[in-house]
This record gives structure tokens, sequence and C-alpha cells, in this order.
């Protein structure tokens, strides 16, 4: 069976490498990253400086369903993976504490942070988590504080995004196949 061309490239390839952008950035830049966009102004805004590099909303099994929009960031998947691993690890330590329910964890670095909140519970089994990515300067009281103001709207456009909510509902083995497809994009990318 031929194969359809476009432009001299094969046209498989070509709706591939569509798909991949797709997964890399349609789950990523949405209504959601505007009101991430909004908490880091008001941050910006309030304490004058840019200490927050960026924002990623995940569910607790990791998927990536928002970024903040100057978040650079090559793949926000993998990065899920890590902040809801952490959140894991804080959940687990919650039970051996015997304390009450998970809220944050952090990792500090010399220069770096990293923040996980849980902002709200998505069902009986997942919750809403907001990564954020900083410097060491950043006030990640100030940004907590201010996240509790943007709750509802965020629970409000994923109640309202199908795509979002289906995303979500993925398995774990779309998700190992859509981190797999990620990956080889990545060391195309890198060639």
């Amino acid at each position: 069976m031929d194969k359809l061309q476009s432009n001299g490239e094969d046209w498989s390839n070509t709706q591939e490498k569509e798909e991949e952008d797709k997964l890399r950035h349609f789950y990523l830049t949405n209504k959601l990253s505007d009101t991430l966009d909004s908490l880091l102004e008001a941050y910006k805004r309030m304490l004058g400086k840019g200490d927050i590099e960026g924002l990623l909303l995940v569910d607790s099994d990791g998927k990536a369903l928002a970024k903040s929009r100057s978040f650079r960031i090559k793949n926000a998947w993998n990065a899920g993976a890590l902040g809801a691993a952490l959140a894991g690890v804080a959940r687990q330590v919650e039970k051996y504490l015997g304390a009450d329910e998970f809220q944050n964890a952090m990792v500090m670095y010399k220069s770096k942070q990293l923040y996980v909140c849980k902002i709200s519970d998505l069902n009986e089994d997942k919750s809403l988590l907001l990564l954020i990515f900083a410097n060491e300067r950043a006030n990640i009281g100030f940004i907590r504080a201010k996240m509790n103001q943007y709750v509802k709207r965020i629970e409000e456009d994923i109640k309202n995004n199908e795509s979002i909510r289906k995303t979500i509902e993925i398995s774990e083995e779309q998700i190992e196949d859509i981190l797999n497809r990620l990956d080889a994009a990545v060391i195309r990318e890198k060639d």
C-alpha cells in the first residue's frame, strides 16, 4: 500500500509528529493556564518579583492538566509524575505519623525548590495538585494563600472542559504510552 506524501515527507510521520505536538501542548495550555497566569501575575504584582519559574497543575496520578504559559518545560508529564510521587511519599508519611490529611510537600535545594500542594479533591481517589517550580527566594506561603482564591475557578474550569476531564480519566496503560511517545519525541528533538 502506498504511503501518502505531503511535501516530500512521509504522511504517517507528519501525522505522528502532529499527534506528539498535541500531546505536548494541548493538555498544557488551556483555560486553566489563564487561571495559573492570573495567580502568577498576582504574585508579581504584590511582591514585585518573579521568583516563580512556573506552575503546573496535575492530578494525583501525575497527569499534566495545565501549565502557566510562561513556564518552559520539555516534558510536563514527567514533572507531573515527580510531583505526584512527592505527594505520594507525603501521604505515606501522613499514615505513618497518624497525621491528618496531606496538604503540602516541599523539596528545597540550594537554588531551587519544588513545592506540591493539594488544592482540592477531584473524587474519592484523586486529588488536584499544584506544582510550584521556583528559585530559593520565592515566597511559597504567599502563593499558597493566594491559591485558595483560585480553587473554585479551577474546579469550574475542569468541570467545563471535556478534554481535561478525559485526561483525568485515562488509564495507567494510556499514560505509559503517552510518556513513551513524549520521551521518543524529546530524543528525536535532541538528534
